[in-house]
Parts: C-alpha cells; sequence; structure tokens
C-alpha cells in the first residue's frame, strides 16, 4: 500500500513539474492543451493547478480569457 502512495506521489509530481515547464514556454497555455499533452483530463489539470497556486509555485495573472499563468521560482 505504501508502495501504491510513493509512485501516485512520484508520478503527480512528475506532472506538476511538466505542467510548470509547459506554463514557463507558454503562459497562456490552456487546461485543454495540457491535459491532451499530459494524457489526463481537464479534471486532473484543474485539480493540479489548484495544488500548484496552493503551493505558491504558480498564480494566474488576469482573467481566465486573455490572463496569463506566472511560475514562482
Amino acid at each position: 500500500d505504501n508502495v501504491t502512495d510513493n509512485v501516485t506521489d512520484n508520478v503527480t509530481d512528475k506532472r506538476f513539474e511538466k505542467i510548470l515547464q509547459l506554463m514557463k514556454i507558454n503562459n497562456r497555455i490552456k487546461t485543454k492543451e495540457l491535459s491532451a499533452e499530459l494524457n489526463v483530463t481537464r479534471m486532473t489539470i484543474s485539480r493540479d493547478i489548484e495544488k500548484l497556486k496552493e503551493q505558491n509555485k504558480l498564480i494566474r495573472i488576469g482573467p481566465d480569457k486573455g490572463g496569463h499563468w506566472e511560475v514562482i521560482e
């Protein structure tokens, strides 16, 4: 059971890193594009983005349409 938790955490951490990388390349990337790139649902991307915001690694500047992402180093 602990091994499963570790694997899940590792996969999630890798996905978080990939999301941040993609947002650095294109700070106007859409959740739809992220979900296609990472082969997960948009709901998963939305949850991941919320977690990244909670961890102060990511902020949204401006509105959903016309705004952009800012990755916090």
